[in-house]
């Protein structure tokens, strides 16, 4: 095998990153599911409209209608029906979901 120079170091960082940054986005993620611990401390659920507002006072508050993952702005979307949510690490949420970490 031939010595590593500066553009083989180089290639391989890049191929490397590349790489990361693929498996990053990859729909390959799994999805949240309901059962998901954090997911029950933050009241997700997959679709907005079903949110037990009783006990999610916050989804009842003027303009809560309009509250879900996409209108969401730590919500990063990945395509129409999925994207990522800084608070579920490493898991893709519904873009209809809806948590209590919501931020206008």
């Amino acid at each position: 095998m031939p010595p590593i120079n500066r553009r083989r170091f180089i290639n391989a960082a890049i191929a490397t990153a590349g790489t990361t940054i693929i498996a990053r986005f990859s729909h390959a993620q799994e999805i949240v599911s309901s059962d998901d611990a954090t997911a029950l401390a933050m009241g997700y659920v997959a679709e907005h409209t079903s949110v037990d507002t009783e006990k999610w006072n916050k989804k009842a508050s003027p303009g809560g209608e309009n509250q879900k993952c996409t209108s969401c702005s730590i919500y990063q979307p990945i395509d129409g029906d999925y994207g990522l949510c800084p608070i579920f690490v490493g898991k893709r949420v519904h873009a209809n979901g809806w948590c209590n970490g919501w931020v206008a």
